[in-house]
């Protein structure tokens, strides 16, 4: 409570970014682990499903995963192959909208927290040197020292609480590239056999 006393108001805003921060990735964490891909085995399996024109089969692995299973009926449609590839592009977008998803806003607040610890340590540092200019009696070197250190609190706080977030919005970013790359290769492996057999 000392640092965060020290640190002044900014601190205010930097722990509220830092529960937010925390509980986004928490968030995000879960919702990759409760909501896994098909294993490698079964991803083999979808693409020669597809590849031998049965989507039923591929269809049917696909709702084994509570979450694609709005893929799964885009990917089993009977459609002529204009409208089947923008059923397979729709359902492909409401799967990166679900991966992406607060992504933007750990994105931002990771962004934003070492300009505000920044901003903190400015402020503290005016202030510092507001009061050496108003001293009379010389520099104190200690006084200095003091305010100098508590002026850095907030670029600190703003660093420990943009380090985790950003690194881990790369993470899932990664992961959620991956996933969308699955989904767009058996996409267009779909389409393909589609148009060759319309």
């Amino acid at each position: 409570m000392s640092l965060i006393y020290a640190g002044g108001w900014v601190m205010i805003p930097l722990l509220l970014i830092s529960v937010i921060v925390l509980a986004l990735i928490i968030d995000r964490s879960l919702t990759l682990i409760w909501n896994p891909m098909p294993d490698k085995t079964q991803r083999e399996k979808i693409f020669e499903a597809v590849r031998s024109g049965n989507n039923a089969q591929a269809a049917e692995i696909l709702r084994e995963t509570d979450w694609l299973k709005s893929y799964a009926n885009a990917l089993q449609s009977e459609k002529k192959a204009a409208l089947y590839e923008g059923y397979l592009t729709e359902a492909v977008t409401d799967i990166a909208a679900f991966l992406e998803r607060r992504c933007a806003l750990l994105a931002t607040l990771g962004r934003v927290s070492p300009l505000l610890g920044l901003l903190g340590t400015i402020i503290g540092m005016i202030q510092t040197f507001a009061v050496i200019a108003q001293s009379r009696s010389g520099i104190d070197m200690e006084l200095l020292a003091d305010g100098i250190w508590q002026a850095l609190i907030t670029t600190a706080t703003g660093l420990i609480i943009a380090i985790p977030a950003i690194l881990c919005y790369r993470v899932f970013l990664s992961i959620e590239a991956e996933r969308l790359d699955f989904f767009n290769r058996l996409s267009n492996t779909a389409i393909l056999l589609k148009e060759s057999q319309d």
